[in-house]
Parts: C-alpha cells; structure tokens; sequence
C-alpha cells in the first residue's frame, strides 16, 4: 500500500511563474526542516497533462498515470507535485477520473493549484510568449481586440469548472505580487503545498522577465526568418526560447517594456470587467481583479510603441540579425535532432548539472550568442 501524502496538482496558469516553480522544485533548491516534498526527475509533467486531452487515446492515459503511480509508490514524502501548464487545458473531469482509476490510493488526498493572472497583464506577457514562440506578427493593439472578440482569457466559467470538480480540494490564487507570500509566487506556492510549515529557498529571483521592445523586435525577425525558411515550429520554438534566454541574460533592456496602449484601455476595461467582478465574488477577498482593471490606465502609454525591427534596428543591426538568422537556419535544420535531444537533456538535468555538447549544439549556441550580442552593438 502506498504511502498515504498529499498529491498535489498544481496546473499554471500559463504566464503565473511556473517556470519559476518548477525549477526549484526540480532542482531541490529549497529547503524545510518540518516538512517533505517530492518532485520527479522531470522539469515538467507536459506527457502527462497532454494524455487527458480530447481525442488522446486510453492506452497513453493508462501508460503515462502507470508510470506516475510507480514513482509515488517509491517516495516517503508527506506531500507530492505533479506540476505542468497544459493541465490547465484538461476538462477538469478527465483529471478528476484519472485519479479515481489510475490513483486510487491517492484519491481522497488529491489537491489542485492554480494561479491566475489580472486580465491586461495577462494579455501583456501572452502577446510576448506568442511573439518569441510562435513568431506573431500583430501588434499589440489587433492582437487584444481579436482575444476580446474570440473569448479569451475570461477566467470564471473555467476556474469554477475546477472547483466545482475538486470542490474545497481546488486552490485559486492571484499573481498579484502585493497578495503572494513574500511576494514571490515559489515562496507563495511552497506555502500553499507545505501547509504553512517553514521553509527557506535559496534564491527567490523570478524568471521569465518580460523581455523589451529591442528583444521582442528581435525575435520577431529571427522568427519570421525561419518561418520563411519553412522551419517547422517546433524547432523554430525551441530555438527562440533558448535565445529569449539568452536575450534575457546578456543584451541591455533597451527600448522599454511593452504596455497597454493608453486608447484601448476603456475598451479592456469594459470588456474583461464582468469577468474581473465575477472571479472576486467566487475565490478572493476584496476585489484584486476588478482594482487591477481599475489601476490599468496607470501604466498605459500616449505613445505608440513598435516591434518592427526596421524600425528599432540600424541598417548594420539588421544586415547582421538577417545574416545570423540564415546560419542559423542551415545548421539547426541539418541539426534538428541534435539540438532537440539537448534541450530534453537539459530539461532533465539539475542547474547545476554539466552536460558535454555536441559540435553542432555548440555552433547553434554560438549563432544564437551572435545575435544576442548584435543588439548591444
């Protein structure tokens, strides 16, 4: 008989600091002297989530919640995490019976997490995934009028299926960093899944900074230059992850961040406020998300803001970002199953991890450097 623990789902949002919450976890970069945790050597349970979406067969339903039963049977800690975005994308129903027949040990003692984010920043750091992801090439302002117009991101019909399925088991908390436990969302979730019990983490830095308007131009271009090139998208993802990384980490924040244009936010605002006033009533205290709504004229901006990297780019910037691009297009499409196996690899090893690489991971990465640095120069 298995221990009996806690399993915890915890399921995005998408754009709340998973990243940030998965890597810790996984990396065992936190530490409490009154309560365990165990964690997979996975970053992420993605294969997991995805076996519960519609039109997935049983059999990789009964193969992927196998394997997990195997390893909760081998752990002593009190409390388990199973943690991935795309369970956000799940009917909450085809969770709840997996657990019922592939968990069963584990049933009584399941919990559900979740974060979610106010609607404009929402809308702010989704445009931003889908520019450096995805290659967008909206603007900013097409892109929140087409997600009005489509009916995204209104939170409560989705939120209160969860709970209506996993009733007082199902947490919904606000990525809203004034209402976080130390306002860290890896502090706030390591409160939620310890019970209160102490613990310390030794780095409480987020990652995932929203990247500026030069580093959004810049994956834009690279973008569409492999799309051009007919770089299927997943590699084409996978490249442009590793160099929003990069980005990050090494050129300047130039140009400022991207904001709410300051003539649509009554259009925003009349669209999400419902949603916002409907989403406090249900799961918070006071209004969090009807006073976000209210605040978003604060951070707006008068002045249009571009990505176009014609327009943010000199003439030798742009020679160089086009050039790199195309290199980089050659090697990694020869190389595709290289640089794929490295970044599984690296998704299953500790930060602190060294791990060889190839010679042509090694000149992707070196391409990648190229234009990371041209924006600097």
């Amino acid at each position: 008989m298995p221990v009996r623990k806690t399993l915890i789902f915890h399921i995005g949002d998408p754009k709340t600091g998973s990243s940030s919450i998965q890597r810790t976890l996984f990396d065992g970069s936190w530490s409490s002297t009154e309560r365990s945790l165990a964690y997979p050597e996975r970053l992420t349970q993605i294969p997991l989530a995805k076996s519960l979406y519609d039109g997935v067969p049983a059999r990789q339903s009964r193969q992927h919640f196998s394997v997990t039963a195997d390893w909760l049977s081998r752990q002593h800690a009190e409390v388990a995490v199973l943690s991935a975005e795309h369970f956000a994308f799940v009917p909450p129903h085809m969770l709840h019976n997996a657990v019922q027949e592939y968990l069963p040990d584990y049933a009584e003692h399941v919990q559900v997490v979740a974060y979610v984010r106010p609607h404009l920043s929402r809308l702010l750091s989704t445009y931003a995934q889908r520019v450096k992801t995805r290659g967008l090439q909206q603007d900013f302002e097409t892109f929140c009028r087409i997600s009005v117009r489509e009916q995204r991101f209104f939170y409560t019909p989705r939120f209160l299926a969860w709970r209506e399925t996993f009733g007082k088991s199902f947490t919904l908390r606000p990525f809203i960093r004034e209402q976080l436990h130390r306002q860290n969302v890896v502090a706030d979730f390591l409160q939620q899944a310890l019970g209160g019990s102490a613990f310390a983490i030794e780095e409480e830095g987020q990652v995932n900074d929203s990247p500026s308007l030069d580093q959004l131009a810049c994956l834009q271009l690279v973008q569409k230059v492999l799309r051009n090139a007919g770089m299927h998208q997943r590699l084409r993802h996978a490249l442009c992850s590793t160099l929003a990384q990069k980005l990050s980490r090494s050129a300047p924040a130039a140009g400022g961040r991207l904001k709410i244009p300051a003539r649509i936010v009554p259009f925003l605002q009349n669209s999400y406020r419902q949603d916002a006033q409907d989403l406090d009533a249900a799961f918070f205290t006071g209004q969090p998300f009807s006073q976000a709504l209210d605040q978003a004229a604060d951070g707006a901006v008068s002045m249009p803001q571009t990505i176009a990297a014609g327009e943010r780019f000199n003439p030798q910037q742009m020679k160089t970002l086009r050039r790199t691009a195309r290199e980089l297009t050659t090697v990694a499409q020869q190389f595709s199953g290289d640089w794929l196996k490295h970044l599984r690899d690296s998704k299953r090893r500790k930060q602190s991890g060294a791990m060889p690489l190839s010679l042509p991971v090694q000149q992707i990465h070196r391409l990648l450097d190229k234009i990371s640095s041209t924006l600097a120069s």
